[in-house]
This record gives structure tokens, C-alpha cells and sequence, in this order.
């Protein structure tokens, strides 16, 4: 087996904000990963090293991320800070030449606690109770469990795992979909997409976790959401774009849908214009689900767990595939 060649400099892109808050812990775990090696650092096009030979460079999805590219002379592997990556297919840089790595993983544990809270949100009322509490109201009413429910994620990838095991905790029937279907750990059935019809039906609780790819984008639409138990509540925290939001009204409006928490939209900022504000069944968070605080120390430890597998001579454990889109 060849040795992999030596990394001798990498480059972080942040924007200017973020950099001065991480720029210590950065330098620290990468220096620790990586000792002897020369780190860069630039908040802007104009601070990238011109004509500099970098071996890897580890950024966010940035507007100006081929401009930056473009000032190199050259580097052989991209490291993304974020677990999506559909920014990138649209950004005039070659994709084919250098590694390409991405961060999946960091998003499991904050989005799952979301999604829990969400169907705690509808089974529990806590909007009607909030309204009511501000109006200083007495009203009690009855409310549901999420005990025995059946939870249904699209897309069981970290993210989709990760809700799954936490639904089993509250004793729900879970079903999920991936492209292959194999055994998974708290999921009692896995089918794919095209096989979900069946299972919609039972549906208590849909949760879309699947990528924005060609294959993805409107994929829950009327048809989809059509096959659902009557009364399901739909939770989306993939990428805008994959539901179609008209559907989603359309849904809420016959009934089909009890409720939905929408984390993600075709277009962010959501317009202030858009009728989604104006639905009391809706909650609308401003893609905030995969926030925490832990979100730089989980995204430099993936790019480590990379990196040891790339010194080892080993596959990437988080490569981005050009064919899969993601």
C-alpha cells in the first residue's frame, strides 16, 4: 500500500464573525491532529494565500468559496464544516479533482431532540396551552401520547438513526425508508421510497430527513402526503425544497395533516408574505434544529476521524459522492 502523501498546509475558510470566536479551538484540536503542519487562516477572498500550494482546505459552504478556490495554485482535499452539501453543485469549481469530505454526524443529536419536542408540541397542545395562558383561560383538554405511535422517517441516514432511537424511548413503532433496506437498530421496518404507500397509512408521524438531491427535491408533495393517516402531523427538518409547502397547506386545509413543524423552506428567510406565517397549526422555526453548541468540536472531530482514515490509507467515512448528489 502507498503511504498518503504528507499534508504540509491547510487552509480554514470562516466568515470574519465566526473566526474570531473559533479561531483558538480550531488552531488547538488541528494542531493537535495534525502536529507540524502549517494552518492558514482567511475570513474573506482577499485574505487567501495567492498562488499558495494547499493540501487541504476546511470550510463552510461560502458564497465566495470558488473565489477563494481560485486564488490557490492548488489543493487536494475539501473538508465541509456542514453535513449538506447541495450548495456546492451550483459553485463554479471543479468537483472532480480534489477529495471532498463533509461533516455528516454533527446534526444527530440537536435535530433529534427537536423532532421529540416537536411531536410533544402537537400530542401535548402546548401551543393551544400557551394561548390559552396568556388570555388567562382555564380550559383543560384531553391530550394524546406518543406511547405506541407510529413514527415514520424518510431518509435514515445519522439523522434519521439518531430520531429512532430516541422515539424508542417512547415506546413508538418506528419505520423508516432507505435506498438499499437493510436491518437498523430501533427501527422495527425499513422499506424504500417508492414502497412507503402502505406505511403512510399508518402513519402518525412524519419526519423528512432526507438530502435536497434531483431525486428528493418535491418529493413530498400532494400524492405523498395524500396516502398519510388522516390526522398525522408532519415534522420537516431536511433541506428546502424536498416539501412542497403548498402541499403541506393543502394538507392542513382537508384534514389529512393535524399539524406540522416546519424547520426548513424553499426559500430562507421565509417572506413575510408567505401564508405558512398566518396557520395556527403551523410551527415554523427559522432553520434553527441542528444548532448547538457543540457544533465546531463535532464537525473538527469528523474531519479527524477523515483524516486518521486517509493516513491510514483507509476510504473517507464521510466522502460526498458526485453521483449521489450528496
Amino acid at each position: 500500500m502507498m503511504p498518503p502523501d504528507p499534508i504540509r498546509r491547510v487552509l480554514f475558510l470562516q466568515k470574519a464573525e465566526l473566526l474570531v470566536q473559533q479561531q483558538a479551538q480550531i488552531s488547538d484540536t488541528l494542531m493537535a491532529a495534525l502536529p507540524g503542519t502549517e494552518l492558514l487562516f482567511a475570513d474573506s477572498v482577499e485574505a487567501v494565500p495567492l498562488n499558495a500550494d494547499i493540501d487541504i482546505v476546511i470550510t463552510p459552504t461560502l458564497p465566495w468559496l470558488p473565489e477563494a478556490l481560485a486564488r490557490l495554485a492548488s489543493y487536494r482535499w475539501l473538508h465541509f464544516l456542514s453535513s449538506g452539501v447541495e450548495k456546492i453543485w451550483a459553485m463554479d469549481f471543479d468537483k472532480t479533482q480534489p477529495l471532498m469530505t463533509k461533516s455528516s454526524g454533527v446534526h444527530g443529536a440537536p435535530i433529534s431532540e427537536y423532532v421529540i419536542g416537536a411531536m410533544l408540541y402537537f400530542t401535548k397542545q402546548f401551543g393551544r396551552f400557551h394561548d390559552q395562558a396568556k388570555q388567562a383561560h382555564w380550559q383543560r383538554h384531553w391530550l394524546g401520547e406518543l406511547t405506541g405511535s407510529q413514527l415514520t422517517v424518510l431518509g435514515l441516514g445519522h439523522i434519521g438513526q439518531c430520531v429512532a432511537k430516541r422515539a424508542k424511548a417512547f415506546d413508538m413503532q418506528v419505520v423508516g425508508t432507505q435506498r438499499t433496506p437493510r436491518e437498523i437498530p430501533h427501527v422495527d421496518r425499513v422499506v424504500t421510497l417508492p414502497e412507503m404507500g402502505p406505511e403512510l397509512a399508518r402513519t402518525d408521524f412524519l419526519v423528512v430527513c432526507l438530502p435536497l438531491t434531483q431525486d428528493t427535491r418535491g418529493v413530498v408533495n400532494d400524492k405523498q402526503l395524500a396516502q398519510l393517516k388522516p390526522g398525522a402531523v408532519l415534522v420537516d427538518i431536511s433541506r428546502g425544497g424536498v416539501v412542497n409547502s403548498e402541499a403541506v397547506l393543502r394538507a392542513l386545509d382537508n384534514g389529512t395533516l393535524k399539524g406540522a413543524a416546519l424547520d426548513v423552506f424553499e426559500q430562507q428567510p421565509l417572506p413575510v408574505d408567505s401564508p405558512l406565517w398566518k396557520r395556527s397549526n403551523l410551527l415554523i422555526t427559522p432553520h434553527v434544529s441542528g444548532t448547538t453548541p457543540y457544533y465546531l468540536e463535532r464537525a473538527l472531530a469528523v474531519f479527524t476521524e477523515n483524516l486518521r482514515a486517509y493516513q491510514q490509507g483507509k476510504p473517507f467515512v464521510t466522502p460526498v459522492s458526485i453521483d449521489a448528489g450528496y
